[in-house]
């Protein structure tokens, strides 16, 4: 997915770069000093068209939404309208990027910003043929359709970008969707290696019966070896793991049986040892797979591996859902993302072995503290992020509290009998009505900052983010 967005920011890059060259200089001066005058008329005029739909004002109507993006609306408008450095082309293209990201993340329909650039079109060729100024109307004109052209090229880069992160959210979402059914892969995993033992079982059987004339069965045609070929490569799709896999059946088949084979038919002496490399491959194949089944199961179901909580991949399905249940509810909900104090210090005085220890046992702290309709990620290295739903600010606060005190009140029993204490530091951020939870996850964080800097093992709650500093 990653190379093919690439090269098509590579097409959108060269189709930018062919605009501006087009636009004579009399023509960029003209759209700068249009711009540099009207920015904040065109802003307006962009923003309140689309505030005439009902839809619209569930994402634009709010405070926060109104004063960042008026200000960022102008600031578009000044660098689309007045940014004529080809090298500075890669950086346009990748804030148009950004900003398709966001629609997507936020779900605002396509035909709404479709509208707003129309607006946007037909105000900043009013402006641009109606200013005043002794500039000609052919060079007024050249401007107009010059506006039009890097309008369309911006939303053209908008909407792909739109539509990938779209389909993306999609398929994270269905991917959730089965996680919650709950597809069992361990026993996928439990029934691949019981077919692998009974092909080496049966092939030790043929060879201690002693009779050379049935030939040893290759593990290709075996019931494993068939699901590798047939079904392995839609589950693991094209890892190396897999390429590994079929080449170490491949191996057994051409390189390990024939010998085998032959040793058993004249009663040769290399015969154990013949079977013990093979017996070695089958091993390496049991590995090959649980290692396989680990990843998928561990990705492919939004777990971490290490402490079992949800992984990342699932958040941004679990955090949207949550977003559109408290637009239509009117019932908040809580991030409250926890940083393990001092964790290098562990790690470095106790080993990683005791640091992996320290964040198995949190997560069970954790989720002793949680109700059944609350999600509990691994956000990364350290980092824990909680899902509270139904809260306000002081209840939010009152859990964060209830969970840091339940960490310290529980310290990690190690290996030689030391108790080893443990403190957490939180930031707690409610759902303030902004569309993008993005917002509310940098809110936690800034909270979560102010927590560890502020003396740590403590909880810190985000002021609103249209709160002075």
């Amino acid at each position: 997915m990653s190379a093919e967005v690439d090269t098509v920011g590579t097409v959108h890059e060269a189709q930018w770069r062919d605009c501006i060259a087009a636009v004579s200089a009399p023509a960029r001066a003209w759209m700068t000093e249009v711009a540099q005058r009207h920015a904040a008329d065109l802003a307006n005029a962009f923003y309140t068209g689309m505030l005439k739909d009902p839809e619209a004002r569930n994402f634009l109507s709010h405070e926060e939404v109104d004063q960042r993006l008026h200000a960022s609306m102008q600031r578009w408008i000044l660098d689309l309208f007045g940014n004529w450095e080809p090298a500075q082309v890669p950086r346009q293209v990748a804030a148009q990027r950004a900003i398709g990201s966001v629609h997507a993340r936020i779900d605002i329909r396509a035909d709404l910003v479709m509208r707003g650039a129309r607006l946007l079109k037909l105000r900043s060729s009013e402006a641009m043929l109606s200013d005043e100024g002794e500039v000609p109307m052919s060079v007024r004109v050249a401007a107009a359709l010059s506006a039009h052209a890097l309008v369309d090229i911006a939303i053209e880069v908008m909407s792909a970008q739109y539509v990938n992160a779209h389909e993306m959210a999609a398929r994270t979402d269905e991917a959730y969707r089965t996680f919650a059914s709950t597809m069992n892969m361990s026993l996928e995993r439990e029934r691949q290696r019981t077919a692998l033992l009974d092909w080496e079982n049966n092939l030790l059987h043929r060879v201690m019966s002693g009779q050379p004339e049935q030939l040893l069965s290759q593990l290709s045609t075996s019931t494993f070896g068939l699901w590798v070929r047939h079904k392995a490569s839609a589950i693991f799709r094209q890892s190396e793991g897999l390429k590994e896999l079929l080449d170490t059946i491949e191996r057994v088949d051409e390189l390990l049986l024939p010998p085998c084979q032959q040793a058993l038919e004249t009663e040769d002496s290399s015969l154990q040892r013949h079977l013990r490399a093979l017996i070695a491959e089958t091993a390496h194949l049991r590995a090959l797979i649980d290692a396989l089944f680990d990843r998928i199961i561990d990705l492919e179901t939004g777990r971490d591996a290490l402490t079992q909580l949800l992984n990342r991949r699932f958040l941004p399905a679990v955090l949207s859902r949550e977003t559109e249940l408290c637009r239509h509810s009117g019932h908040g909900y809580a991030l409250l993302l926890l940083d393990v104090d001092h964790f290098k210090a562990i790690n470095d005085g106790h080993g990683h072995a005791a640091g992996d220890l320290v964040l198995q046992h949190l997560a069970h702290v954790l989720m002793a503290n949680v109700r059944s309709g609350d999600s509990v990620f691994r956000y990364g290295g350290e980092e824990f992020l909680i899902v509270m739903v139904e809260l306000n600010d002081q209840q939010a606060l009152q859990v964060a509290e209830k969970v840091r005190q339940a960490v310290t009140a529980e310290p990690l029993r190690l290996a030689d009998g030391q108790h080893l204490p443990i403190t957490v530091s939180i930031g707690v951020a409610t759902y303030d009505g902004h569309p993008d939870y993005q917002f509310l996850l940098e809110r936690a964080d800034r909270a979560l900052y102010q927590a560890k800097h502020g003396g740590r093992n403590r909880c810190v709650l985000a002021k609103p983010a249209h709160s002075p500093a």
